[in-house]
C-alpha cells in the first residue's frame, strides 16, 4: 500500500481542467528550510558588516590618533635637531685656544703656567690666531673670524703679552694685573667677516722673549680668547 504525504500543493489552471503543478509536502519543507537559511545567513552577514564598520572606524580613529602623535613626534625631532644644532655652535664657540707641545714631547709643566691661566672669565671666542710667523724683530698672523656666519663679522680688541722668565711686556703697552691687560678699550682693534692680516713689531726689551700670550676682549670688556704660546713652536711654524 502507497504512502502519501500528509499534504499536498496543487496549482489549478483558472479554468479548473487540469492541474498544472502538484507539490508535495516534502519539496514544501527544502523550500521553507531554503528560506530559514538564508534568512539566518542574512542575518549573519548584517551582523558580520556592522560588526565590521564598527571596527573600521575604530581603525580610521586609531589611525588619526598615531598620525596626530607622529606629527607631534616629527616636531619634537626637529626641535631637538635645532637644540643639539644651537649646542654644537655653542661648543664650538666656547672652545678657548691652547698651545700645543712639540711633536715627539710630552707637555712639560712651566713656572709661568698658572700666570698664563687668565683670572678673568673667557666668554666664547669671536675670533681666533692662525698662520703665525715671525721674521726677525716682526711677528705677523692672522685674525679670523670664529663666529657663525649668521652673527656678522667679529669685532673687538687684541693685544699680546711677550713674557721671558719672571718679565712681561704687553703690546700695545698698557696696565695689566696678573698678566692680563685691563685697559681693554686701548687693545689693536679689528672688524673683520673672514681674517685680517696683522703685524706686530717685537718689543726691544723682550728680543729674547720665550713665550707670549694673545688676549682678544669684545667692545664690552670680555674676554675673548687667551691663546699662550711657546717661541719654540712658532719657529716649527716657520719652517
Amino acid at each position: 500500500m502507497k504512502t502519501r504525504d500528509p499534504y499536498q500543493i496543487i496549482i489549478m489552471r483558472p479554468t479548473g481542467e487540469r492541474a498544472v503543478m502538484t507539490i508535495r509536502s516534502f519539496w514544501v519543507r527544502v523550500f521553507l528550510a531554503g528560506l530559514v537559511v538564508l534568512a539566518i545567513v542574512l542575518v549573519a552577514m548584517a551582523v558580520w558588516l556592522a560588526g565590521t564598520r564598527g571596527d573600521l572606524a575604530e581603525a580610521e580613529s586609531t589611525i588619526e590618533i598615531q598620525s596626530g602623535e607622529l606629527k607631534d613626534l616629527n616636531l619634537l625631532l626637529t626641535r631637538k635637531d635645532e637644540e643639539i644644532i644651537t649646542l654644537k655652535q655653542k661648543l664650538s664657540l666656547s672652545t678657548i685656544y691652547q698651545s700645543l707641545p712639540e711633536s715627539g714631547e710630552p707637555p712639560a709643566p712651566r713656572k709661568e703656567a698658572q700666570a698664563e691661566t687668565p683670572a678673568a672669565e673667557v666668554h666664547p671666542p669671536i675670533a681666533g690666531i692662525k698662520d703665525l710667523a715671525l721674521s726677525g724683530g716682526e711677528l705677523s698672523f692672522k685674525v679670523e673670524n670664529v663666529r657663525p656666519s649668521s652673527e656678522g663679522a667679529a669685532r673687538g680688541r687684541l693685544f699680546i703679552v711677550f713674557r721671558k722668565q719672571d718679565s712681561e711686556v704687553c703690546h700695545p703697552m698698557v696696565k695689566m694685573q696678573d698678566g692680563i691687560p685691563v685697559e681693554t678699550n686701548r687693545g689693536l682693534p679689528f672688524t673683520i667677516r673672514n681674517f685680517k692680516p696683522m703685524n706686530v713689531p717685537v718689543p726691544p726689551a723682550m728680543s729674547d722673549w720665550e713665550s707670549m700670550v694673545f688676549y682678544i676682549f669684545d667692545d664690552q670688556g670680555r674676554m675673548r680668547l687667551s691663546m699662550p704660546l711657546d717661541k719654540r713652536q712658532i719657529s716649527q711654524e716657520t719652517q
